[in-house]
């Protein structure tokens, strides 16, 4: 008896495993473009097509440069949206599009990897700092998932901004394309309940504008430390104030920068963390406020 009972403990094991084993890398899609965005519904479709469990949860309006602002309400209903099989719009921020999508739809089936993007649009420099996009990567990190951040660049000439950057339109399906493929290089390596990139960690890519006969190649490289603002402010004389883009934007920099790797045609990709820590400072702050 207890012979048999033992074979079929060993036997339920051994199923589970297999079970466990067989099932689908689980992935939550956010951005801060909308959830009309081509650049998450195209990645959710080819990902899926792959046999991946995608689900994305996007914000019912473009949300750019919203950073990683939430709407925190207790007790609000909000009005969500599904729009189609695992897709939902939700009336908020990117980062409260990542909280429904984990603490929500998800939160019985978490996700194994967080995907914020594929966005329209830089996010090196300064744009790092207001990105939704970022901000939303960078919260679930936070909450100890692991998460991609994706971006396309513009090509920085006034041609460009003035016909609403075509450039980064013929080639956003190759970003996702390029994503993609990272995806699977990850799937490779996976194992359910392990962690699929080093924990507490996530990272930001930004895919040039370009061809892929083009792009130069890859380049790691950190988020510069001290980024040209976006903007200025004028003021006028009737007390309001105009905010002026720089011009210094639409000046393609070759610094040694994720932004100027980006202008010279690499792909960047920047490892970051949701700490906002910086615990190397701590001694000189002592010594300060001694």
């Amino acid at each position: 008896m207890k012979k048999t009972l033992l074979a079929l403990l060993i036997t339920t094991l051994a199923t589970t495993g297999a079970q466990a084993a067989e099932r689908a890398m689980r992935i939550l899609l956010v951005n801060d473009d909308g959830c009309d965005s081509v650049g998450t519904l195209s990645l959710q479709e080819k990902l899926a097509a792959k046999g991946f469990d995608v689900w994305m949860v996007a914000p019912a309006t473009n949300q750019s440069g919203i950073g990683s602002a939430i709407t925190f309400k207790p007790n609000k209903i909000f009005d969500v949206k599904k729009i189609g099989d695992k897709r939902y719009c939700f009336p908020g921020t990117p980062a409260d599009a990542l909280d429904f999508g984990l603490l929500g739809v998800l939160k019985e089936n978490p996700p194994d990897l967080v995907i914020s993007g594929v966005n329209d649009g830089p996010n090196t420099g300064v744009t790092q700092i207001n990105s939704g996009t970022v901000g939303a990567a960078a919260r679930a990190i936070r909450y100890g998932y692991p998460a991609i951040a994706a971006s396309i660049g513009y090509l920085l000439t006034v041609e460009e901004q003035k016909a609403g950057w075509p450039s980064t339109h013929k080639y956003w399906p190759d970003s996702v394309d390029y994503v993609v493929s990272l995806v699977d290089k990850l799937h490779d390596k996976w194992q359910p309940g392990q962690a699929l990139l080093p924990v507490g960690s996530g990272l930001s890519i930004n895919y040039p504008p370009l061809s892929k006969s083009a792009i130069k190649g890859e380049k790691y490289i950190g988020n510069e430390q001290f980024p040209q603002p976006q903007h200025s402010y004028t003021l006028l004389e009737d007390g309001r104030a105009q905010q002026v883009l720089s011009e210094k934007i639409l000046t393609p920099s070759e610094a040694d920068t994720d932004s100027g790797w980006l202008n010279k045609g690499y792909i960047t990709l920047t490892v970051f963390d949701g700490q906002w820590n910086a615990p190397q400072y701590e001694a000189q702050y002592q010594a300060l406020l001694r």
